[in-house]
């Protein structure tokens, strides 16, 4: 085990506001569902000036929404662009990627338990926040790479299959609506 200050730089996400010719994304939790997933909505709402430039998201960013209930974790989006994090966001920069794969922290970060460790360190009465310090100190199993490697495969198929339940399900309620609507209208 390894903490996480150890192997990532992490930072908080930065207040912007909206700007009349916005060319950069400025991300907050509603842009993403519960699992993490960005949302094909998203579109530029900032602009960066060369101040604030160093708060631009990188290809290998983590974002762990660090506010509120939902603590999911993502990787930064690249193809909207260039994009910032709201500061509901603790953006987390792994500082050799060829020790700790992206992919495999962000798996670890959003399994059950992991989720509810962090819950747990959570503090605020009416909004709960996970601070800096506490994820600083959270520590992660770092195997090698060929095993975190694994780790990620099976996260995928997972997904994978979890999108396939979920199709099924989409499909047995179009057929099952399908039939009512017919039984039905042969009542009449």
């Amino acid at each position: 085990m390894i903490k996480l200050e150890n192997i990532a730089t992490i930072q908080t996400g930065v207040y912007l506001k909206s700007s009349p010719s916005p060319d950069t994304c400025y991300l907050q939790v509603n842009d993403f569902d519960e699992e993490g997933n960005i949302r094909s909505t998203v579109r530029p709402t900032t602009t960066i000036n060369h101040k604030a430039a160093h708060h631009l998201l990188t290809a290998n960013d983590l974002l762990l929404a660090a506010k509120g209930g939902k603590n999911f974790c993502t990787i930064a989006p690249a193809q909207f662009g260039p994009c910032v994090a709201s500061p509901s966001f603790l953006i987390i920069r792994i500082n050799n990627p060829s020790c700790v794969l992206p992919e495999y922290l962000c798996g670890f970060l959003n399994l059950p338990s992991t989720r509810q460790l962090l819950t747990a360190q959570a503090q605020g009465s009416a909004i709960t926040s996970l601070s800096k310090a506490d994820l600083e100190e959270f520590e992660i199993p770092l195997p090698p790479l060929e095993r975190q490697q694994a780790c990620i495969a099976l996260t995928r198929l997972h997904h994978c299959e979890q999108a396939l339940y979920k199709a099924i399900a989409e499909r047995r309620r179009q057929i099952t609506d399908y039939k009512l609507t017919k039984i039905y209208k042969d009542e009449r």
